[in-house]
């Protein structure tokens, strides 16, 4: 049996989960004021992540999983992030099949599915009326302040995740 495939995985997820909750609470007023949002997607740039180094199928997985665990306990609405989760380990297989696996352009990746993922939830919420924030300000106060802090996570966590996750697919027997 893998440990890490098993428990450490499982483990990681549950942490970066926490972890985006606890700095949306803590660092939000504190870094932007009350006129800049910036909102964590640490679970996007692990799920790109993972369906770059990993591998599709078990990625999907934990969308599946993680989306409903986050629609049931931050939003309340059950089903976007249900929904888009899986959809950012799509695209990014999509991408990948096509694009190098560097820094670079996972990081474009990474910055393209938080971009979708911002967009989308926002067009949700304006569709259903839970905001009436115009795109502009829209743009202005959350979307580029949300892209360079999800960036700025992506460059932290890039290379010790990555090695992780390489020996992970390398020790289950799935190296190409």
């Amino acid at each position: 049996m893998n440990i890490r495939k098993f428990v450490v995985m499982p483990l990681i997820a549950i942490a970066v989960f926490i972890l985006e909750g606890v700095s949306s609470l803590m660092f939000s007023q504190s870094f932007f004021g009350e006129q800049r949002f910036f909102i964590p997607h640490f679970l996007i740039v692990m799920l790109v992540l993972m369906a770059t180094f990993y591998g599709r199928n078990p990625t999907l997985i934990y969308a599946f999983i993680l989306g409903m665990v986050f629609d049931i306990y931050y939003t309340g609405i059950l089903g976007i992030y249900f929904a888009i989760f899986p959809l950012v380990v799509y695209l990014t297989d999509k991408f990948m099949k096509v694009l190098q696996n560097s820094l670079i352009l996972v990081g474009l990746v990474v910055v393209f599915n938080v971009i979708l993922t911002e967009c989308l939830v926002y067009s949700f919420y304006l569709l259903i009326g839970g905001t009436d924030m115009l795109f502009s300000t829209f743009v202005d106060q959350r979307l580029w302040t949300t892209i360079l802090l999800n960036l700025a996570f992506f460059l932290v966590v890039f290379f010790p995740f990555r090695s992780f996750l390489l020996e992970l697919k390398r020790s289950d027997g799935r190296w190409n």
